[in-house]
């Protein structure tokens, strides 16, 4: 269903398009089940975009689907399941969207997660760390051919939900698992200071290729994530909970980094936004510490995605 607002309260200065100026684009979007990945990938159906919904439960993912087709029966859309906890599913998951599409228009890596305790994946690497950036960079690295074959005709666009929660550490490039000193807090913020990173050095590397990287924060938003994510978390979201944003809400930047057609859109550079908005990042994320985890990323992943 389009959103249709012109919010001058929070800097979305627009009324996102009811007519189908998405067609014949191609659309990924993961974590599409639910909250602002499924709002977003509503939107861009209903605009005439193919989207492609990334999901890890079939059933919630069929369900995503079956609500979008009853606002827009004529929707192009297909499902992927996929587990983001394991590198190898990310690997197929890449190889499926390639043999369906010929290029792919959009990708938003918003699927993540929180967890309340340390937990390590098949692959052994902590679950936020994996799930947050690992799987999303993998998956980029992977899409990048059909990324950039559309941007031979136009501007492709590769977006990251990060979250203000970037700010709560800088990364240790030692303990990137957080063996030592693991908080619910800290993993998610670090993972979320990691989607921001890999956006700037995604554009340093490919801004030139006509590829448009950019990152957000889409503010404290409804969603199941905070009752998975431990005590304090959880008590923190109960507290919070009855004055953060809709999915709505939340979605607006990413749609509006997706599929705006605005200058400061189709300028984002690798930045970091908020209300559609360019805004501030920690001190500590830096170009330098983009390019030493665009390094490691590549040498973490390369075992699996072969």
């Amino acid at each position: 269903m389009p959103i249709q607002q012109s919010d001058r309260n929070n800097g979305c200065k627009m009324t996102f398009e009811t007519t189908r100026d998405l067609a014949g684009k191609h659309y990924v979007v993961t974590g599409a089940n639910s909250g602002i990945g499924f709002v977003a990938a509503d939107n861009f159906a209903s605009r005439g975009a193919t989207v492609a919904l990334v999901c890890r439960d079939t059933d919630l993912g069929n369900r995503a689907l079956d609500t979008i087709r009853h606002s827009t029966p004529d929707a192009e859309l297909k499902l992927f399941i996929a587990d983001f906890s394991s590198l190898h599913s990310v690997a197929n998951l890449a190889k499926e969207l390639v043999h369906s599409y010929s290029s792919i228009d959009v990708l938003c890596n918003n699927a993540g997660g929180a967890n309340a305790a340390h937990h390590v994946t098949e692959d052994g690497f902590e679950t936020t760390f994996a799930v947050n950036h690992l799987a999303g960079f993998a998956l980029t690295q992977q899409l990048m051919p059909s990324l950039l074959k559309a941007a031979e005709t136009g501007a492709a666009r590769v977006v990251f939900t990060s979250s203000v929660g970037h700010m709560n550490s800088a990364l240790d490039f030692d303990d990137l698992n957080l063996i030592t000193g693991y908080s619910t807090l800290k993993a998610y913020g670090r993972s979320k200071l990691m989607n921001l990173l890999t956006a700037r050095e995604l554009h340093r590397r490919y801004g030139e290729q006509n590829l448009i990287a950019s990152s957000f924060h889409p503010g404290s938003v409804r969603t199941p994530i905070w009752r998975k994510s431990g005590m304090l978390a959880g008590l923190l979201g109960f507290v919070m909970y009855p004055f953060m944003r809709s999915s709505d809400k939340g979605a607006e930047t990413l749609i509006w980094l997706a599929a705006a057609n605005d200058e400061g859109a189709l300028n984002a550079g690798g930045a970091y936004f908020f209300n559609c908005k360019q805004h501030r990042s920690a001190a500590f994320a830096t170009d330098a510490a983009a390019e030493q985890l665009w390094r490691i990323s590549e040498e973490l992943i390369q075992p699996f995605v072969r």
